[in-house]
């Protein structure tokens, strides 16, 4: 079986973990936003394309 680790070698695993943590709040996520936004706007028209081409059909049938 392993050993848990030293105290002072947990700390500094905590550490890392807290400063790398740190780094990821600082990075500039737009890209990921406007990705998964633009992804999402897809889906949508995805998913309303048949509602929109019915209301269309049905919207000629009753204009003729």
């Amino acid at each position: 079986m392993q050993q848990p680790p030293e105290p002072r070698a947990r700390a500094s695993n905590m550490k890392k973990l807290m400063q790398y943590l740190r780094t990821l709040h600082r990075v500039d996520r737009t890209l990921v936003a406007r990705a998964c936004a633009l992804l999402s706007m897809a889906a949508l028209l995805y998913l309303m394309w048949p509602s929109a081409e019915i209301a269309r059909l049905a919207m000629e049938s009753t204009l003729r």
